[in-house]
């Protein structure tokens, strides 16, 4: 069995007994990399939280626009996931980040929200805040569209 195979296992396991976000979310190398902490979950919100680091800061003192819409984008596809049914997941297909502000501050968060759920597509929204001196300042918006999989078909057709 290779290791994607073990993986996509692994993450159906989790989803389809447990409904756990916070593991599925801490398989991914790009969730550890940004140092995400996950600040609550509720069924279709999920709310994020990322500290400034200088790999993913820009300008100095600033989270990249990237940053932003990473951070976003996840919010946004783990809302949608935690108002699925079990053994259901996303995948992003395309996201759009909006700057509203500098994002200048210690920390970000990520207030994701649920649009729509459909059988193959769904959709999901996330407001990023800059969190400075125990202030919450608007600084991007992030629309997102994914690919709804069944983690099942997934694990099976990754066998072949």
């Amino acid at each position: 069995m290779t290791a994607h195979e073990t993986a996509a296992e692994d993450v159906a396991a989790i989803l389809s007994t447990q409904g756990d976000i916070a593991s599925l979310l801490g398989g991914m190398p790009f969730f550890n990399a940004l140092q995400v902490e996950i600040v609550s979950v509720e069924p279709g919100s999920v709310t994020l939280e990322a500290p400034l680091t200088p790999a993913f800061e820009a300008p100095p003192g600033a989270f990249a626009a990237s940053s932003v819409g990473a951070l976003g984008d996840m919010a946004a596809m783990t809302s949608v996931s935690s108002a699925l049914p079990r053994g259901s997941a996303m995948s992003t297909m395309d996201f759009t980040v909006k700057m509203l502000g500098l994002s200048r501050g210690s920390r970000l968060r990520a207030v994701g929200r649920v649009l729509q759920t459909g059988k193959t597509t769904c959709v999901g929204a996330a407001d990023v805040f800059v969190l400075d001196r125990g202030a919450a300042t608007l600084c991007g918006t992030v629309l997102a569209t994914g690919r709804r999989l069944d983690l099942a078909m997934l694990t099976a057709g990754s066998r072949r």
